[in-house]
């Protein structure tokens, strides 16, 4: 991989990471004291490597943020040359704006050429409702209708609130019974979880986050960043 990928900028538009805590769902406390701990220390377990950054500190430019992704949700062809996989939370602002503003253009200029993945990171002391609306998300995507649903979370027209999320899933055409049933079940959390472990083993340390083909950039960025460095990603691929 490109060494070379675009610098977080000065101040970036991303939500600081505050460490999880147990309330944020039905997990358990030896999990969320895991993910605690790798959020503050930025552990990398082994899954990818630092190098140092303008300001002194440390930034991930390839890890395997790329790979376990069978069963996820998928916007764009499994044999894209491009991958994304975008770390966000539903009650962080720059998330809402980028998903919102930035990501439509970027899904339209290129169309049936990246494929785009989306992984919980919600922000549990900070953003209350974001565990539970990442879990509602993670229930949509269950019946297939993930990005309907994670689109209108980012909309927030009905709120975050638990009559939100059903009224969500009314609107997008979920079987209720289902709906609440996976809601009332452990399944959603352990992924919500797994995604937060994951994230913070690769550096993740706010929202949102993303990785292009191991390539990171942070924050709610303007779209000419994000396809520079999809461009360059592109063309690194063309040439393998």
């Amino acid at each position: 991989m490109n060494q070379n990928s675009p610098e977080p900028p000065d101040t970036p538009e991303l939500e600081p990471t505050l460490s999880a805590g147990p309330e944020a769902s039905k997990g358990s406390a030896q999990v969320w004291t895991l993910v605690k701990f790798l959020v503050v220390f930025g552990v990398g377990v082994g899954l990818g490597f630092s190098v140092a950054d303008a300001r002194g500190g440390s930034r991930v430019v390839y890890s395997g943020a790329m790979s376990e992704q069978e069963g996820r949700a998928v916007h764009g062809p499994d044999d894209a040359l491009v991958t994304i996989v975008e770390y966000t939370d539903y009650e962080c602002s720059f998330c809402r704006r980028y998903n919102r503003m930035i990501l439509p253009e970027i899904l339209e200029t290129y169309e049936g050429r990246i494929r785009y993945i989306v992984r919980h990171f919600p922000l549990v002391q900070m953003h209350p409702a974001a565990a539970k609306a990442a879990e509602a998300a993670v229930c949509a995507e269950k019946q297939g209708s993930f990005w309907e649903y994670h689109d209108l979370l980012f909309a927030q027209a009905q709120g975050l609130a638990p009559e939100g999320l059903q009224a969500y899933a009314d609107q997008v055409g979920l079987d209720g019974d289902t709906f609440q049933s996976c809601m009332n079940s452990d399944d959603p959390s352990r992924i919500v979880l797994d995604d937060l472990e994951r994230g913070a083993a690769f550096g993740v340390r706010g929202t949102p986050a993303f990785f292009i083909n191991g390539r990171v950039v942070y924050g709610a960025q303007p779209a000419e960043a994000f396809k520079q460095t999809i461009d360059a990603a592109m063309e690194e691929a063309k040439g393998n």
